[in-house]
């Protein structure tokens, strides 16, 4: 796997009477809504972290996102939930259990189950993991306006 995989999912805010709908062309029985926009985008992120989350803890696929398209927003599910989720896909994808992936961080299987769940994970263990997945961490930041 040569690409990177992250959780910037492509929404669609329209202002339909005195509301704005939020929907997800990956996602399409998740939505949301808000009073104003940035209320809506808000409860989209809080929509995506809740899902993602409530998959990776019940073991389910997480449907990988899609590039933006024209007249899309991208919505990017919060780093303290993404960092755990990405750690569960990024496994699935390598075919690994957690027991595996443990065993080369050289952690108890229970260590890295918390860094998966998202309990106690540090940018170290972070990068551990993942380098014991084959792959590197890259942090981001977009700047706003």
């Amino acid at each position: 796997m040569n690409k990177s995989i992250s959780l910037v999912y492509a929404a669609k805010i329209e202002q339909e009477d005195d509301a704005f709908v939020v929907t997800f062309r990956d996602l399409p029985n998740v939505f949301t809504q808000g009073d104003t926009y940035e209320e809506a985008l808000f409860n989209a992120q809080e929509a995506l972290d809740i899902l993602c989350l409530d998959m990776a803890n019940d073991d389910l696929a997480i449907v990988t996102p899609t590039p933006c398209k024209t007249g899309e927003t991208p919505v990017t599910v919060s780093p303290d939930i993404a960092a755990p989720v990405l750690l569960h896909m990024l496994r699935k994808l390598r075919h690994c259990t957690l027991t595996q992936v443990a065993k080369v961080m050289n952690v108890s299987y229970q260590s890295y189950q918390q860094i998966e769940n998202g309990k106690n994970i540090t940018l170290k263990s972070l990068k551990k993991a993942a380098a014991a997945l084959g792959a590197t961490v890259q942090i981001t930041f977009n700047p706003i306006g």
